[in-house]
C-alpha cells in the first residue's frame, strides 16, 4: 500500500508554497492563508528540507522559484486544480436538487417570494433557498445560482435575462388619499408627507430625482420620514403614513389588491429593469428556473405595463 504521507511534504507546507509562488510574496501568501509571514517561510523551509532541494530563491525581489521549484509547483498547482474540480463536482452532485436565489430584500419580499409557490408546484423536485441582500446588488457569489438584480443588465462575468423594465409612480393607501388634498400635478406633492428610502445604489430613484424629472424646483428639505430600506418605506405607505415611490416589482401586487393606489397618473419608465443574472456555464437546474421566471414575467407583462390604478381623487 502506498503511504503518500511519507512521500510528500506536509499539506500546510504545500499550501504555503503554492500561495507564495502564485503571489511572488510571503506577505500576500500569509494574508491569503490567514497566518504570519514567518509561518509561510517556515512551512516552505519544511518542504525544502523534506525534498532535499531549494524551491524558492529568497535573494530576488519579488521572490522567485528556482528551476526545481518551478517544476514542482507546476505539478502541485495541477494537483490542487484537479482536487478543487472534483470537490466542486461532488458538492454540486450533493445539492443537485437545491437552487439558491439571491435577491434584494424588497424585490424578494414583494415580487419573488409570492410567486415561488408556482415554481414549487411546477418543479416539486427542486428546493429553492433564498438569500436576501439588505443594500446593493444581489450577489452571484459562490453558492448562489441566480441573482435577481435591478439595473441595465450589463454586469461583467455573467449573463442576464430581462424580466421587465421598471416604472415608478407615487402611491399611497386609499385611506391616506381620502384624508389629504388631491394631487393634480407633480408640484402638489411638495405639500404631502413623502416617504423616503435610503439606498447605496444611485440608480434607484428618489424623490429629488422624481421632482427633477418633472422640472419641479425644491426649496429646502423635502418633507417626510426616511427609512433605511425600501421594505420599511412600503410598509409605511401601506399603513397610511404618506406617499411612496412605487415600483412594479414592489408595488404592483398591492395596487392590484387595492391596498395601494396611485396618487398621480405620471409613471416614469426607467431604462433599468429587473434581471435574472446567472453564470455563463450551463446548469439544468438554473435553466428550469429561468424558463419559469421568464414565463411569469411574460404572463404579467401586459398588466405590469398598464397605467397603475387611479386614486379616489381622480375618479
Amino acid at each position: 500500500m502506498m503511504r503518500y504521507w511519507k512521500r510528500i511534504p506536509p499539506l500546510k507546507s504545500l499550501l504555503a508554497l503554492e500561495a507564495a509562488a502564485r503571489h511572488a510574496s510571503f506577505t500576500r501568501a500569509a494574508d491569503e492563508l490567514n497566518v504570519s509571514q514567518s509561518a509561510i517561510s517556515h512551512a516552505i523551509t519544511t518542504a525544502e528540507a523534506f525534498l532535499g532541494t531549494q524551491l524558492i530563491d529568497r535573494t530576488s525581489r519579488p521572490i522567485s522559484l528556482t528551476p526545481e521549484g518551478k517544476a514542482y509547483v507546476a505539478t502541485l498547482a495541477s494537483c490542487f486544480t484537479q482536487l478543487a474540480a472534483e470537490a466542486e463536482t461532488l458538492r454540486r452532485r450533493k445539492v443537485r436538487n437545491v437552487l439558491t436565489i439571491s435577491c434584494n430584500l424588497a424585490y424578494g419580499n414583494y415580487w419573488l417570494l409570492p410567486r415561488l409557490k408556482g415554481f414549487h408546484a411546477a418543479h416539486p423536485d427542486l428546493q429553492v433557498n433564498m438569500v436576501t441582500t439588505y443594500q446593493g446588488l444581489a450577489s452571484l457569489d459562490e453558492g448562489i445560482d441566480v441573482a435577481i438584480r435591478f439595473g441595465r443588465g450589463d454586469w461583467p462575468g455573467c449573463t442576464s435575462r430581462l424580466l421587465f423594465s421598471e416604472r415608478i409612480v407615487p402611491v399611497a393607501s386609499p385611506d391616506y388619499v381620502e384624508r389629504n388634498a388631491p394631487v393634480r400635478q407633480p408640484a402638489d406633492l411638495l405639500d404631502h408627507v413623502l416617504l423616503h428610502a435610503l439606498s447605496v445604489e444611485k440608480s434607484w430613484y428618489d424623490w429629488q430625482q422624481w421632482f427633477a424629472h418633472f422640472g419641479v424646483p425644491i426649496h429646502g428639505v423635502l418633507p417626510g420620514p426616511t427609512f433605511d430600506n425600501h421594505l420599511l418605506m412600503m410598509q409605511a405607505a401601506l399603513s397610511g403614513r404618506g406617499v411612496a415611490l412605487g415600483w412594479i416589482g414592489t408595488a404592483s401586487d398591492f395596487l392590484c389588491q387595492r391596498l395601494l393606489v396611485k396618487v398621480l397618473d405620471a409613471p416614469i419608465v426607467l431604462q433599468e429593469g429587473l434581471h435574472a443574472v446567472v453564470r455563463p456555464q450551463r446548469d439544468e437546474r438554473v435553466e428550469r428556473f429561468l424558463d419559469w421566471i421568464t414565463d411569469q414575467a411574460i404572463a404579467e407583462k401586459d398588466a405590469l405595463e398598464e397605467p397603475f390604478r387611479v386614486g379616489p381623487q381622480d375618479t
